[in-house]
């Protein structure tokens, strides 16, 4: 199992496509760092509140799309630790992640090397779980990478690093990143049992899109028909938490959302590596 992990970690490490994500992620964040100064120094510059946030996503005709939303309380400043909320909230990171897991988990699988690892394991379950591991390795190398550039961006374009409230920011990064990996697991999951990279990802940046919350929101009007009042489906689902989860969780807060993450990171596991142990590889 050792073997399997290491194996994965040297492919995930010597593949282009990750750096090459990295680099444009990073690049984007500068920019709209940039964009929010010149947003701030023009007057135009509106903070959001957590209500506001989390209403936009249990509407009944939400928005699409990434919609970066930068809380207020800021004291006249732009902290990193807000910036990194508003991406995080929107999906910014999710989008760049979920992208590589599909690139990262069918390309053995197209290349046909799969076969041949596949051949000489015993239980080709640990296969998954290898891989599960590697994207955890990855999900969190990405969000220190993103911390990091993000601090270098405020420096560069604001002129002053103003970081916030650090204990805050750790729990509320720790949460993002329980969530952001159960994404990725959801998405490894789809792509093994789909078996397709196109459709894969087309789904991961749907996921990411809040393209669900049509589904979601359909949903709400069928069981509110049913008698049962301010119920939405969006609050138990993984991309849902990733967006309402406050900006200073309470213990209640991140304990709900470390069991909805938690939750579909197992389901989703256990589904895909009962689907690749009994498919013919």
């Amino acid at each position: 199992m050792l073997n399997i992990i290491k194996m994965d970690l040297y492919r995930m490490f010597r593949t282009k496509s990750l750096y090459v994500i990295w680099i444009i992620a990073a690049v984007l964040m500068i920019g709209t760092t940039y964009l929010l100064k010149a947003e701030n120094t023009a007057d135009e510059f509106e903070a959001a509140s957590q209500q506001e946030i989390e209403e936009s996503y249990t509407e009944d005709m939400p928005a699409l799309g990434i919609q970066v939303m930068i809380p207020a309380g800021s004291d006249g400043k732009i902290t990193v630790k807000d910036i990194f909320y508003g991406n995080a909230q929107s999906k910014f990171y999710a989008l760049f992640l979920v992208i590589f897991t599909v690139i990262f988990v069918m390309a053995d699988i197209n290349s046909g090397y799969i076969k041949n690892i596949g051949g000489q394991i015993q239980n080709r379950g640990y296969l998954v779980i290898a891989k599960a591991i590697s994207l955890l390795v990855y999900t969190v190398l990405t969000m220190a990478a993103m911390v990091l550039v993000q601090i270098l961006a405020c420096r560069l374009t604001l002129g002053y690093m103003e970081f916030g409230d650090i204990k805050g920011f750790l729990v509320y990064t720790g949460i993002q990143i329980l969530l952001h990996y159960a994404l990725l697991v959801i998405c490894m999951a789809v792509a093994i049992i789909l078996k397709s990279s196109v459709a894969s990802m087309v789904i991961a940046i749907c996921l990411c899109m809040d393209m669900m919350v049509i589904i979601y929101s359909a949903i709400d009007k069928v069981v509110s028909r049913m008698g049962v009042k301010d119920f939405h489906l969006i609050k138990y689902t993984v991309t849902g938490q990733i967006a309402m989860v406050s900006q200073n969780p309470d213990r209640k807060e991140c304990l709900f959302a470390a069991i909805i993450a938690a939750g579909f990171a197992v389901v989703c596991m256990a589904a895909g590596s009962v689907v690749f142990k009994k498919r013919d590889i």
